[in-house]
């Protein structure tokens, strides 16, 4: 009678355990909010998760009143053979990716939105770049994050103009911001001007 007991109990706890896809721990709306904001955004599947409306999302950092009539995004660096100043129209025009991914602020929030942008190697490819060990992004007020080519090539990072079809909010990095999948939100940056290749 005691292995039934067992077995029944550890049936039990199985079943209140979200699922496990590909390692990954299955995320839905019964997994307390609290509890997700100090996951690591490498171990989840947010796929069960509501998509965060776009006048919800939370915002950390300063707030920057980005004039885009004056904004151009910089690709440059030694390994870059055609340096880029694209404008905000020009960017829209690049072919683009769209991507669902939750955005992680340990301890703080998250959001999880469908995001769309260009991804980091098409700018990478345009600017002529080969070869490389390390892209910096840097926003207008001097916030910079960076990534090395191992992660660049593990990781879909693209500068994204949109959450939820729609362009970013001013709030949101408007008119461009880093979004880095399964990676930590301390490092997808807001209000980019310019990414650094080394």
């Amino acid at each position: 009678m005691r292995w039934r007991a067992f077995i029944s109990l550890a049936i039990a706890v199985t079943l209140s355990v979200p699922l496990i896809a590909d390692g990954r721990r299955k995320l839905d709306r019964s997994v307390p909010y609290g509890e997700i904001m100090n996951m690591d955004p490498g171990n989840v599947d947010p796929s069960g998760l509501p998509l965060t409306p776009v006048d919800a999302m939370h915002s950390t950092g300063t707030y920057q009143d980005v004039q885009i009539a004056d904004w151009k995004l910089a690709v440059h660096g030694a390994p870059v053979s055609a340096p880029l100043s694209l404008t905000y129209d020009e960017l829209g025009r690049m072919p683009m990716v769209t991507r669902r991914a939750i955005l992680i602020c340990p301890g703080f929030f998250y959001d999880y939105l469908e995001w769309q942008g260009v991804p980091l190697a098409a700018l990478l490819e345009k600017a002529g770049v080969t070869s490389y060990k390390r892209v910096s992004f840097t926003s207008v007020d001097g916030y910079t994050a960076s990534f090395t080519k191992e992660e660049v090539d593990a990781h879909l990072i693209m500068v994204a103009i949109k959450g939820n079809g729609v362009p970013l909010p001013r709030a949101q990095g408007y008119p461009a911001r880093v979004v880095a999948e399964d990676l930590f939100g301390g490092r997808w940056v807001k209000y980019l001007k310019e990414i650094f290749v080394q």
